[in-house]
């Protein structure tokens, strides 16, 4: 799910000339950025087409920055765990930017526990603002999982 879920997500291309993909209803013009789906950049980059925009890894300290000043969750852009998988995978183990990233995931899982524990609690239906898609798919699956054991075992039911 993951992996189709970064394909799909989208990321800003300029492209080197003008393009038409009618069937898709894409028109992109040359030297415009434009945001497309990741798995059409990729294709549009390999063929010479474009050039992929990628965000400085710089940004994650300015997220985690933000975040740790905050109590509730900060907005992040879409493509931010993209970011994050890179910097993890790229980067030595004692670098600062590795901690950071890793950083900047656990005070959001720590956040986004807190509420997941005070919506059980307060049978809240909605999710907390600013989550990203893959921080979504993980609140409702802890949240369902929860709702389980606590029928299953403590006896309480909780309206969804």
């Amino acid at each position: 799910m993951a992996e189709c879920l970064e394909e799909i997500q989208s990321v800003r291309i300029v492209a080197k000339r003008d393009l038409n993909f009618e069937r898709l209803g894409i028109r992109i013009f040359k030297d415009v950025e434009t945001e497309v789906p990741r798995w059409l950049a990729e294709i549009l980059e390999e063929e010479g087409l474009c050039e992929v925009l990628k965000e400085s890894p710089d940004v994650i300290s300015e997220k985690l920055y933000r975040e740790k000043v905050s109590i509730l969750l900060t907005e992040l852009p879409q493509g931010t765990f993209h970011i994050i998988r890179e910097v993890i995978r790229e980067s030595p183990e004692d670098s600062l930017m590795r901690r950071d990233a890793i950083e900047l995931v656990n005070r959001r899982l720590g956040k986004l526990m807190d509420y997941l524990k005070a919506s059980i609690l307060l049978t809240s239906k909605k999710p907390p603002k600013n989550l990203l898609v893959e921080e979504i798919i993980l609140y409702n699956a802890l949240k369902s999982i929860i709702e389980e054991w606590m029928r299953s075992f403590v006896g309480v039911r909780v309206d969804r």
